[in-house]
């Protein structure tokens, strides 16, 4: 799922759990909407992807579902004097089906590029993993 504002959820992570920064704090909606809870119930959200707070780029794993900051990326917006800009990459993988069509999600993978002389690529991990789903680690 993506959408700009953070979910209440956003604010249940501190440097202990998940990967990627934190510098500000979570903007999301003063009510619970419940969504989180709607998504989690449904079964097939597997990550949500998130921007508005441009400081945060992290994510992070709660009841199942992946919770992302996309990091602030343009020159449009605020940012932090020597924190490069990025932005977050998210790669879906299809299954392929015998007659050319494509099936089932069977991975989802991020990871940040930076606006600098490399482009240098960060904090790239499986978000989330088909052959890994279920498995207790």
């Amino acid at each position: 799922a993506y959408f700009h504002i953070p979910l209440p959820e956003f604010s249940s992570f501190d440097s202990t759990n998940f990967t990627g920064v934190k510098q500000e704090g979570i903007s999301s909606a003063s009510v619970n909407s419940g969504f989180f809870t709607t998504m989690v119930s449904a079964g097939d959200v597997k990550a949500v992807f998130t921007g508005h707070d441009h400081l945060n780029d992290f994510c992070g794993e709660l009841t199942g579902i992946q919770l992302c900051y996309a990091g602030g990326f343009g020159y449009h917006a605020y940012g932090k004097a020597g924190w490069a800009r990025r932005a977050r990459v998210v790669v879906v993988n299809l299954e392929k089906m015998e007659k050319g069509g494509w099936g089932a999600v069977k991975s989802i993978k991020t990871w940040k590029r930076l606006d600098d002389q490399h482009l240098t690529a960060i904090d790239g991990h499986v978000l989330w993993s088909k052959s890994s789903a279920g498995k207790v680690s």
